[in-house]
């Protein structure tokens, strides 16, 4: 699995610093959006690349993985502008088709890996409305409006094997949820779940 998304971290890895003591490493459909949109919006500073190693620690939220999947592969439809159908949802299945909005959250501590290896907690992304006021999508830049998701459209998206990518980040929910923990323990679990 690892190959096919590998492709998906040649991007810069930032981590917006809210406080002395709040840095929080966005994640694709965990808030993104309104994250940088809020640090543009109030000067905040974003930390990029090498410069996150200076960091002490790192806050990430997270969102229930069969929920967020479901979300992001909308997200993907929505803005290449397709329409949900088997052929597409195969080649997701297959690793033909990979996208940031649906790759397991698991996958975006690979990325901050390569840059940071202290210390992270992760948290509900329910808890980041509390502190980011504003709620903005990868849509406000999109042409064509943004339409919510169908119950229709979820029993689509669902028809795929989805578990392979969401049981990886149940483990690590499960196991580290709320709990400060060294990233470089995580990141060798990953790995060893998805090799």
């Amino acid at each position: 699995m690892l190959k096919h998304w590998s492709k998906l971290i040649t991007s810069d890895c930032e981590v917006v610093k809210f406080l002395d003591d709040l840095n929080i490493y966005p994640i694709f459909k965990n808030g993104r959006s309104s994250l940088t949109i809020c640090a543009s919006r109030n000067n905040l500073p974003i930390i990029k690349n090498k410069d996150i190693s200076t960091l002490k620690n790192i806050t990430i939220y997270v969102r229930d993985p069969i929920d967020r999947f479901v979300s992001g592969v909308h997200t993907f439809f929505y803005l290449n502008q397709l329409k949900i159908s088997k052929e597409i949802l195969k080649k997701i299945d297959n690793f033909e088709i990979v996208d940031r909005h649906f790759v397991p959250q698991a996958f975006w501590l690979l990325h901050l890996c390569k840059f940071y290896q202290g210390d992270i907690i992760l948290k509900d992304v329910k808890e980041l409305w509390d502190i980011v006021p504003c709620h903005e999508g990868p849509w406000t830049k999109n042409p064509i409006p943004w339409v919510p998701i169908t119950e229709q459209q979820k029993k689509q998206i669902k028809s795929i094997n989805y578990k392979k990518f969401t049981d990886v980040d149940y483990d690590i929910l499960h196991k580290y949820m709320y709990k400060k923990i060294n990233l470089l323990d995580v990141v060798k679990e990953i790995k060893n779940a998805l090799s």
